[in-house]
């Protein structure tokens, strides 16, 4: 029986060389495919993020905003 499709959108994007053997390391130690690892890091990433104050949500604003 085919596995269920789960409902998402398709993300290309380019890494650099050097993240990208990171993630390619990690997914070798995990075992987990690369989709499913970047699934994970971006939720975690964003759990934490979305956890603050919006007022101190700055990792990614320039120091004009």
């Amino acid at each position: 029986m085919p596995r269920e499709k789960k409902d998402a959108k398709i993300l290309n994007i380019k890494l650099a060389m050097p993240v990208y053997d990171k993630l390619e390391q990690f997914c070798d130690e995990s075992g987990m495919s690369k989709t499913v690892a970047v699934e994970k890091i971006l939720d975690q990433f964003f759990n934490i993020y979305f956890e603050k104050p919006e007022n101190e949500r700055t990792i990614f604003r320039s120091k004009g905003e």
